[in-house]
């Protein structure tokens, strides 16, 4: 049975809220992960919500015997929004639960900044009737003053671990970082059960300072003067976010690199928080993820159906256990058509690796004329082998190719808008970002970092020509059948998933491909039609796309940006554009100011890269 706690707490609730109290501030978390802890509950999601007159809070103090109830999966969020009129909680509540709701009118409030209100009440208060009460009156005059009120409306979600309590307080109740299975190594500073916020000058610098420092850093830096538009019928307004998020089983997997790192920031259930209020706080109606974990797919998925994202997801190949995750806005888009392209070819060195690509080609909802196609890769990391990452950049254009082609025109082929974001593990301007932003590469005669060879180098084939992916990132068959009319247009790239695409499939080479030669690295020069040749092993490679990057790697100072720390801070990640006009970038901080912040990921940045993001307006493609 569900009891209102409206007096007093005994010793044992007391006692709970001392030993083992954290504070919860995300909404979209299964509760199995917070069974048996004492949880406060101020997600903004269910303490603020947009659609309703009224402010709802409800303090949830013991859990126990909870969890098989909430097996279902329910999430936090929605399990204990609780209608105040009728004063009732929903079935599956029916264990040793307390709460309080005090319920008030919200006309103004927005993103009220109520959590630091609690914390006061919550260290001078014995009752969670009494904080509850108080912090409602608190809030209540404050919205009286203006000046008040604005600063509440501005106000907007922190993370969980970031408390702001009184200097002169006197709290006595420890508010832990984890749940408390969450080891620490005894040279770390782990949190005393003892210990207040305020009184560890360590913490105040290392925790508070932190965020709003990171968070300063990060905006969104208009690229023209002019306001920006909003959707009309000729176009629309596109915003992706893109994110190596570190895939657990990587962290864990090579434990040496993140020595220097507070490793109370490590575990999932801390990043998940952090990289979840980053993501859903940048508003993209498309995101691509890099390094999602298969086995932590659906519970981050949670808040994204619950928000209407549709998604795409395609693990690595063979044994590796993290991918890529694409989504976007169901009420905003249409999936036209998609490819889950796998770089791992069977039998060829240069492509041995397990890395994929995602294409989406999305139409608008509201404007079904207005199309693009979105992709995201994460290439291999290895810095040597930047011949590796040319390759599967050749495989990874081919597929888009496909894809977005619309027609042939007297000046050549027409695409639709391209977006082709994720973690490219290349540094700017190096071989492979000359290749993607200049159109063509000559990669013979260099060596495999793709610059002068020392030694060993490159020959005019990279890749063979059985795949029949053209010097020109174009699938063979599907050129032929372009242009002439015949053939089936067959892919020859290998899919463990063994997906038929349209006309994606998989045939033998010798009847598909018979004008190919597949048994020769000498260049092949194939006269498709008079005044259309594909090439073969020729040395270069070039792609009919005009791409350019929406980061310029540099600020106005000419101070180099960064995306992540590889024993220097440098930039691997991506945004590049066609055939489109950019409104917005996120802004990435510059390495200077990166040597100002923790090691990453730390209680700021949940990942070892930062997130890119980007605004462009779509315009209707005209045939």
């Amino acid at each position: 049975m569900v009891t209102g706690l409206r007096s007093p707490m005994n010793v044992g609730q007391k006692k709970a809220l001392d030993d083992r109290s954290i504070l919860y501030l995300v909404g979209g978390m299964s509760y199995s992960d917070f069974c048996g802890q004492v949880v406060v509950d101020l997600s903004p999601t269910l303490l603020f919500p947009q659609q309703e007159p009224t402010l709802l809070v409800a303090a949830l103090v013991h859990v126990e015997g909870v969890k098989t109830a909430l097996d279902d999966k329910r999430t936090w969020r929605s399990a204990i929004t609780v209608d105040y009129r009728t004063a009732t909680t929903p079935d599956y509540f029916n264990e040793c639960v307390y709460y309080d709701i005090i319920p008030f009118p919200t006309p103004y409030m927005s993103g009220v900044a109520a959590k630091p209100v609690f914390l006061r009440n919550f260290c001078k208060s014995v009752s969670l009737s009494q904080i509850l009460s108080t912090s409602c009156s608190n809030l209540m005059e404050s919205m009286t003053n203006s000046a008040a009120q604005q600063t509440f409306n501005q106000a907007s979600m922190e993370s969980f671990f970031e408390t702001y309590y009184n200097s002169s307080s006197n709290c006595d109740v420890s508010l832990n970082f984890a749940s408390g299975n969450l080891a620490c190594d005894s040279d770390s500073q782990c949190i005393g059960t003892n210990t207040c916020f305020e009184t560890s000058v360590s913490l105040k610098d290392k925790y508070l300072s932190d965020r709003p420092k990171y968070k300063a850093m990060r905006y969104w830096k208009r690229l023209k003067k002019e306001k920006l538009a909003s959707n009309s019928e000729d176009f629309f307004i596109v915003r992706l976010l893109s994110f190596n998020i570190l895939a657990q089983c990587l962290l864990e997997t090579y434990p040496f690199l993140y020595q220097g790192h507070d490793k109370r920031a490590l575990p999932w259930k801390i990043r998940r928080q952090l990289l979840l209020q980053e993501i859903l706080g940048a508003r993209a109606n498309v995101i691509c993820l890099q390094e999602m974990q298969e086995e932590h797919v659906e519970e981050f998925l949670v808040p994204f159906l619950e928000l209407g994202y549709n998604y795409l997801y395609k693990k690595r190949t063979n044994e590796k256990k993290d991918g890529l995750l694409f989504l976007y806005r169901s009420d905003q888009f249409i999936l036209l058509d998609h490819a889950k392209v796998e770089l791992y070819q069977s039998g060829i060195e240069l492509l041995s690796r397990d890395n994929v690509g995602i294409i989406a080609k999305l139409a608008v909802k509201d404007s079904p004329e207005i199309q693009m196609v979105i992709a995201t890769t994460h290439l291999l990391y290895n810095p040597k082998r930047n011949d590796v990452r040319l390759g599967q950049t050749q495989l990874l254009l081919a597929e888009i190719e496909r894809i977005a082609f619309l027609e042939n025109t007297l000046t050549g082929p027409k695409y639709l808008p391209i977006i082709l974001a994720g973690d490219f593990n290349l540094k700017p301007y190096s071989g492979v970002y000359k290749f993607i932003t200049e159109g063509a590469f000559e990669y013979q005669g260099k060596g495999r970092n793709l610059q002068q060879a020392e030694f060993r180098s490159l020959s005019n084939s990279l890749i063979p020509p059985r795949l029949c992916v053209t010097d020109n990132c174009q699938h063979f068959n599907i050129l032929k059948k372009r242009l002439r009319g015949e053939g089936s247009a067959t892919v020859m790239l290998e899919s463990s998933e063994q997906m038929n695409l349209g006309e994606h499939s998989s045939d033998n080479n010798s009847s598909i491909c018979s004008e190919v030669n597949a048994d020769t690295s000498d260049l092949q020069v194939i006269e498709v039609v008079c005044g259309c040749q594909a090439k073969f092993s020729s040395g270069t490679l070039t792609h009919p796309f005009r791409f350019s990057s929406i980061y310029k790697h540099q600020n106005h100072q000419g101070k180099l940006e960064a995306t992540t720390n590889q024993g220097a801070w440098i930039t691997v990640d991506y945004i590049f554009y066609s055939d489109l006009e950019p409104l917005e970038r996120y802004r990435l901080p510059t390495t200077e100011e990166c040597s100002t912040l923790p090691t990453i990921p730390n209680f700021a940045v949940g990942s070892d890269h930062f997130c890119l993001g980007a605004t462009f307006k779509v315009r209707k493609s005209k045939l």
